[in-house]
């Protein structure tokens, strides 16, 4: 009997326990659900039904993760990439402690591809790319596939390679229209980029007509939007400005019923709950394992009470119950220890606090930054989430051409 054991012990308890509370989910169910839901821009239904299940604790660990996942593309449908990055890490770790999960390892890495191109970070892209293709694009869904070839032929494009370009959108193509027809939008989009570097905008006209028509007809008012955003783009870049002005006021109409800004802030709100759930099983973690080794230790000093009683070598008995009491002790101090802050006051008044390119939160937030707290604690005193502080941060930084808080208080000391 030693602390190993203990701590072994301790983990077969709380596995035990775990999978007597598991919930019984068809996840392939689940995620046609979703992405329903997320196709008719019902984003919102979709978080509150996935945050729901992540705050049941009624999950398993292949489970928790598959959500965490689904979770992370509902916000890439919004445009929300730090909130879906976030998720996809958080998947990610789990999913690694599974032999099981390769599938949905790869899937992580072809929506990391995805996030990476849509946030024009190419150089990220290709290397997630490449390691796919290494792989021989082993697990990868045919879906996942042809958005990988579509990206491939974007790269091409902008090479000025467009047989080879081309190659890549009609490979995407034919694989789309086998899985899922109401996906072509995203194709035809790539290839009125493509008749639009060839200046054919008659090629690129009927493309666009032609994914409208699927996307009214799945009903996806994302791809709407996409499309037609496209189209003004091409327009005004081919000075065809009449055409575009009137597709403008479509898209705009567009837009308004999308309302992604508030969609976002919704999905903020609503994840803020996970989040401190998150966070509060992690203390939870503690005081179980706490509970565990006490009452592993209780364990313990009945059998040695008994051996006590049984064995003719009181003494020795002692001595070893003093020392594995001791070790019990001083395992179990070491989780009340507690880290103290001491943040440091700056002048509120300095005019890199009063930037006309900063909006009052995050002037708020910056304070906050330059006093010293932490995210979490910024997170706590501004009542927000820590991924919002991060995007708030990411924000600070490019408009104030910061790169990290090494930077800020340098700039601050210099002001």
């Amino acid at each position: 009997m030693n602390k190993i054991f203990t701590h072994y012990l301790t983990i077969l308890l709380l596995i035990l326990v775990s999978s007597l509370h598991a919930k019984d989910i068809n996840m392939d169910s689940l995620e046609n659900e979703i992405t329903a839901y997320n196709r008719e821009g019902k984003h919102l239904i979709s978080q509150k039904k996935l945050s729901e299940l992540l705050l049941s604790n009624e999950l398993n660990e292949n489970q928790e993760a598959n959500v965490l996942f689904l979770m992370a593309t509902t916000y890439r449908s919004v445009n929300d990439y730090l909130m879906c990055i976030d998720y996809l890490e958080r998947s990610k770790k789990i999913a690694k402690k599974s032999s099981k999960e390769s599938l949905l390892t790869m899937r992580i890495e072809c929506e990391f591809a995805f996030v990476y191109f849509d946030t024009k970070d190419f150089e990220s892209c290709r290397e997630v790319m490449k390691r796919i293709a290494e792989k021989n694009y082993l697990d990868v869904l045919p879906e996942n596939k042809a958005y990988l070839l579509m990206q491939e032929g974007y790269i091409l494009l902008q090479e000025n390679q467009y047989n080879e370009a081309e190659k890549r959108y009609t490979e995407s193509f034919a694989i789309i229209q086998k899985v899922d027809q109401c996906n072509l939008p995203v194709v035809y989009c790539k290839l009125m980029d493509l008749y639009s570097h060839k200046k054919d905008i008659q090629a690129v006209e009927k493309m666009y007509h032609e994914g409208w028509k699927i996307s009214h007809k799945c009903g996806i008012l994302k791809y709407k939007v996409f499309l037609a955003a496209e189209m003004e783009r091409i327009y005004k870049e081919h000075e065809l400005f009449n055409d575009a002005y009137l597709l403008g006021i479509k898209l705009d109409s567009l837009r308004k019923l999308e309302d992604q800004g508030n969609v976002i802030s919704e999905m903020h709100i609503i994840d803020k709950a996970y989040v401190e759930k998150d966070q509060e099983e992690e203390h939870q973690d503690v005081f179980r394992e706490k509970i565990g080794a006490t009452i592993v230790a209780m364990v313990l000093i009945a059998f040695i009470i008994y051996s006590f009683l049984r064995s003719k070598r009181l003494k020795n008995d002692k001595v070893r119950m003093k020392v594995e009491i001791k070790e019990m002790k001083e395992h179990l101090d070491s989780y009340s220890q507690n880290s103290h802050f001491n943040g440091k006051i700056v002048n509120n008044e300095l005019s890199f606090f009063n930037s006309e390119k900063l909006t009052e939160r995050q002037i708020e937030l910056l304070k906050l930054m330059a006093q010293g707290f932490s995210n979490k604690e910024i997170a706590d005193e501004l009542f927000i989430t820590e991924s919002t502080v991060k995007y708030h941060i990411k924000n600070i930084y490019s408009i104030l051409d910061i790169k990290d808080r090494k930077d800020l208080f340098k700039k601050i000391s210099e002001n």
